[in-house]
């Protein structure tokens, strides 16, 4: 019987990204994908927010990518699988973590790009296109 594990999300980065390189030389980083959705209460009239945190992996030509174009605040889409794994945090309690682990990208809109083409153009769409 075949399995998914899939995720696609698309949202603003929390902080400026740092690569990091491991032991064999992968570059990685992970950022903080913020997702925000907005309504309207229905018995208030009041506009309502609320925003999910998403932790994702980015390995190798991605994590170099998102590391040398974006920037805290620009647009990514991410489609990946969801990952848990235990950890011991600093007082030794055991813990789990949920990650998104990245298997595409696509850069949705960057502030410097915004500046680049004026109020007038477009800053959506994928610029960079699929990487």
């Amino acid at each position: 019987m075949p399995y998914i594990n899939k995720i696609e999300i698309m949202g603003n980065l929390g902080a400026d990204p740092e690569i990091r390189y491991m032991p064999n030389g992968t570059a990685t980083v992970k950022i903080n994908v913020a997702v925000t959705e907005k309504w309207t209460d229905k018995s208030t009239g009041e506009i309502k927010e609320h925003t999910e945190w998403f932790p994702v992996l980015l390995y190798n030509h991605y994590a170099e990518t998102v590391c040398k174009y974006m920037k805290k605040g620009d647009c990514i889409l991410v489609y990946g699988k969801l990952r848990s794994r235990p950890y011991t945090d600093k007082t030794g309690a055991a813990r789990t973590v949920t990650e998104v682990i990245c298997n595409e990208m696509l850069i949705i809109r960057t502030a410097d790009f915004a500046k680049q083409s004026g109020p007038e153009q477009s800053v959506s769409g994928g610029i960079y296109g699929m990487i």
